[in-house]
C-alpha cells in the first residue's frame, strides 16, 4: 500500500507539475541557463517533497507548517516559470496553462492549511 501522502490530491497535482517542469528543464533554452534551470527544478521538487514530509509528521500543526513551506516554494516556482516564459522557453499556450495549474494548486494548499489549523 502506498504511503499516505501519495493519496493526497494536492501531492498528486504538485508531483505532476514537478514532472512537467522536469520536462521543461530539458529544453535547450534552459540548458543554456544552468542557474535558472537549477532554481526552477529546486522550487518544483520542493513542493511535493514538503507535502510528503509534512504528511509524515506527528501533528496537524506540523503538517500545516510543511504545507505552508510547500506553498512558499510554489510561489517561487511561479516566479521562475515567469522568467522562463520571458526567456521564450515555452511553446505557445503552455505558459498560461501551467501558470493556471500553479494558481489552482496554491488555492488548494491554502485551503488545506486552513483546514489543518481549524480542526
Amino acid at each position: 500500500m502506498p504511503l499516505p501522502y501519495r493519496q493526497l490530491e494536492v501531492w498528486q497535482r504538485a508531483h505532476q507539475i514537478a514532472q512537467d517542469v522536469m520536462a521543461l528543464a530539458e529544453r535547450p533554452e534552459l540548458r543554456r541557463r544552468p542557474e535558472l534551470r537549477s532554481q526552477l527544478l529546486r522550487a518544483a521538487w520542493s513542493v511535493p517533497a514538503n507535502i510528503a514530509e509534512g504528511r509524515g509528521r506527528r501533528t496537524r500543526r506540523d503538517f500545516a507548517s510543511f504545507v505552508g513551506v510547500a506553498r512558499g516554494s510554489l510561489f517561487e516556482l511561479d516566479y521562475w516559470l515567469l522568467v522562463c516564459h520571458e526567456c521564450n522557453a515555452f511553446e505557445p499556450g503552455e505558459y498560461p496553462e501551467l501558470s493556471e495549474r500553479v494558481e489552482r494548486l496554491s488555492a488548494k494548499l491554502a485551503a488545506l492549511i486552513e483546514s489543518l489549523k481549524s480542526e
